[in-house]
C-alpha cells in the first residue's frame, strides 16, 4: 500500500511540473529561442559531402539534405508545440481562433486540397505524395510560427539567426571567390557557398537582405536616442554585412537576383513615402516630401548601379542581356526559358482544372517540349527538370485554379502591408522588409524555380508567417 501511494504521489508531482508557469516560462524565454535559432541557422547550412577512400571529395549535395533537415525539423516542432499547448492551456484558445478566422489558412487549405486532386492526375504518383506532403508540412510550420511571431522578440530571435547564417554563408562564399578551398564544398564556379551554384547563391541574398538592413536600421536609431556605443557597433557591424552581402550578390552575377535588388529599391521608397500621413493642406510639404522620394529612389539605383559596374561578371552579363534584346527581342533575352514557358502554356492548355500532378511537371515536359517550339535545350544527354518560372509551373502542375488560389494568397501578404504597426511591434515597422523580401520573392518566382528548391520554399512560409503574425492583431478588431 506505501509503494502504490508513493508512486502516486511521484505522478502527481510530475504532472504539477508540466502545468507548472516556472516550466512555461522556460519556454517562452528559453526553449522557443532555441529552437528557432538551431533551425534558421542550420536550414541554408546544411551540405553532405561525400568522399572517395583515399579521402578526396568527390560529391556534395546542396538542396536534398536542407529538404530533409527542414522536413525532419518540423515533425518536432509539432510536437513540441503540441505539448506546449498542453502545459499552457490558455494559448489553445486563442490557436484555435487563429485557425478556424484566420482567411490565409483557408485559402491554403483550399490550395492544399487543388494539389492532392492534381495527383489523380500524375504520371508518377509517388512524386506527387511527395511533394504534397512537402506542403502540408510547412504548412503546419507556418501555423506554429504565426503563433509564435506574435512575440516580437521572437521575430528578432530568428532575424538575427538568419543574419548568423548570412555571415557564415558570405566568409564561405568570399573564401571560394577568392580562391580557396574550403574542404566540404566542391570547387565550383562562383562563390555560390552552401547553396551549390550561383543562382539561388544570390536569391538568398536578394531575399535575406532586406532583413540586415532593417536590423542596421534599428540600431541606428537605438543609438540616436541612447547614445550607447555599442549599439553604434551593432550598426556598424550589419552595415558591413549588407555591404559584404551585396558584393557576394554582385559577384553571383545572377540577372534575376539583380532584378529583384532593383524591384526592391523601387518598390520600398514609394511604399514608405505612400504609407507616410499626408499632409493635403501644405503643398510645400507634400512637393518635399516627393522630391525626398524622388531622390532617395534615384541614389538607390545609382548605388546598385554603381555595384553593376563595379563588378565585371555583373557588367558583362546585363551588357550582354541588352544585345540580346537588340537582335532578337524578348524571346531572344530569355534564352532557354522561351522554350519552357511556351511548351509549358501549351500543357496548361491541354489540362487547364487539374494539371499534370504536383511534382510531375519534368515527367511530362518530354511529351510538349515541341508543341510551342523545338525546345533546343531538351536532348538525349540534357534533361529539363524545372519551367524555370513558378507561376506557370504550378498552373501546369495542379491546374489554373490552383495558380489563382497561390495568388490570392501571396496577394494578400501585400494587402496585409496596409496595417500599420501595432502594440505588439514595440513601435518597428515590419512592413518595409516583409514587403521587400516579398517583391524580391515574387520577380525571382517569375524567372527562376524558388518553390521547386527546399530552403527558398520555406522561406516563403516564414514570409507568410510573419505577414499574417504581423497583421492578425488588426486582423480582431
Amino acid at each position: 500500500m506505501r509503494k502504490i501511494k508513493h508512486h502516486k504521489d511521484r505522478k502527481n508531482s510530475a504532472n504539477t511540473v508540466l502545468a507548472s508557469p516556472v516550466l512555461s516560462d522556460l519556454w517562452l524565454q528559453k526553449l522557443w529561442p532555441l529552437l528557432l535559432t538551431v533551425f534558421f541557422l542550420l536550414a541554408p547550412l546544411f551540405v553532405v559531402s561525400s568522399y572517395t577512400p583515399d579521402g578526396r571529395l568527390f560529391c556534395t549535395l546542396y538542396d536534398l539534405p536542407k529538404n530533409y533537415f527542414i522536413a525532419t525539423f518540423i515533425p518536432l516542432f509539432g510536437l513540441l508545440y503540441s505539448f506546449y499547448l498542453y502545459q499552457k492551456p490558455a494559448t489553445i484558445k486563442p490557436v484555435s481562433n487563429f485557425i478556424c478566422s484566420n482567411m490565409g489558412v483557408k485559402i491554403y487549405l483550399l490550395l492544399l486540397l487543388a494539389m492532392a486532386l492534381s495527383i489523380t492526375q500524375a504520371m508518377v504518383i509517388q512524386a506527387g505524395i511527395y511533394h504534397f506532403i512537402d506542403y502540408l508540412l510547412l504548412g503546419i510550420l507556418c501555423l506554429i510560427l504565426a503563433q509564435l511571431f506574435q512575440q516580437n522578440r521572437l521575430r528578432w530571435v530568428v532575424v538575427y539567426t538568419l543574419l548568423l547564417a548570412l555571415l557564415i554563408f558570405a566568409v564561405l562564399g568570399l573564401l571560394q571567390f577568392f580562391g580557396f578551398k574550403i574542404p566540404f564544398l566542391l570547387p565550383i564556379l562562383g562563390p555560390a557557398s552552401t547553396f551549390g551554384y550561383r543562382n539561388p547563391a544570390a536569391h538568398f541574398i536578394a531575399m535575406v537582405i532586406p532583413f540586415v538592413i532593417f536590423a542596421s536600421g534599428r540600431h541606428w536609431f537605438l543609438w540616436r536616442h541612447s547614445r550607447n556605443s555599442l549599439q553604434l557597433v551593432f550598426f556598424i557591424v550589419f552595415a558591413i554585412l549588407a555591404a559584404g552581402a551585396l558584393a557576394l550578390l554582385f559577384m553571383n552575377y545572377s540577372r534575376v537576383a539583380i532584378m529583384a535588388l532593383l524591384a526592391e529599391v523601387l518598390v520600398v521608397p514609394f511604399f514608405w513615402f505612400m504609407s507616410r500621413k499626408r499632409d493635403v493642406e501644405n503643398n510645400k510639404s507634400r512637393a518635399r516630401r516627393w522630391l525626398r522620394l524622388v531622390t532617395i529612389t534615384s541614389l538607390l539605383l545609382i548605388v546598385v548601379v554603381s555595384l553593376i559596374m563595379a563588378f565585371p561578371n555583373s557588367r558583362r552579363r546585363v551588357e550582354s542581356s541588352f544585345k540580346k534584346f537588340q537582335q532578337g527581342g524578348v524571346s531572344r533575352l530569355l534564352e532557354f526559358r522561351y522554350y519552357h514557358w511556351g511548351n509549358s502554356l501549351m500543357i496548361i492548355k491541354e489540362h487547364p482544372v487539374l494539371g499534370v500532378g504536383l511534382g510531375n511537371w519534368r515527367f511530362n515536359y518530354p511529351l510538349y517540349y515541341k508543341s510551342f517550339a523545338p525546345d533546343p535545350t531538351f536532348n538525349y544527354n540534357v534533361q529539363v527538370r524545372k519551367t524555370h518560372n513558378d507561376y506557370l509551373q504550378l498552373a501546369a502542375e495542379c491546374g489554373i485554379p490552383a495558380l489563382v488560389l497561390f495568388l490570392i494568397l501571396w496577394g494578400r501578404q501585400f494587402y496585409l502591408l496596409r496595417y500599420s504597426t501595432t502594440a505588439d511591434d514595440d513601435g518597428e515597422d515590419w512592413r518595409l522588409p516583409i514587403l521587400a523580401s516579398l517583391t524580391a520573392f515574387s520577380v525571382i518566382m517569375f524567372f527562376s524555380f524558388p518553390m521547386q528548391m527546399a530552403y527558398s520554399r520555406m522561406f516563403c512560409f516564414f514570409l507568410l508567417a510573419l505577414g499574417e503574425a504581423r497583421a492578425w492583431p488588426a486582423l480582431l478588431k
